[in-house]
């Protein structure tokens, strides 16, 4: 849903009116919540894009 702390301090103002501070919105989230902002791996310009689509094709679910 979020993709940084900064984005749901701006949400918080934006739609409810708070100005909470970025330290406060970390603390809260991360530590009270127990929550982490989870965001993609990076990928690696050299990948072949064919292989990986081959490979997602042909892998194997896991059940």
């Amino acid at each position: 849903m979020f993709s940084s702390y900064g984005a749901i301090v701006e949400w918080l103002e934006k739609e409810h009116g708070q100005k909470i501070e970025y330290g406060t919105v970390y603390g809260w989230v991360r530590y009270r919540l127990g929550a982490k902002l989870l965001v993609p791996r990076p990928t690696s310009y050299k990948q072949d894009e064919e292989a990986v689509q081959g490979f997602k094709k042909n892998s194997v679910p896991y059940y």
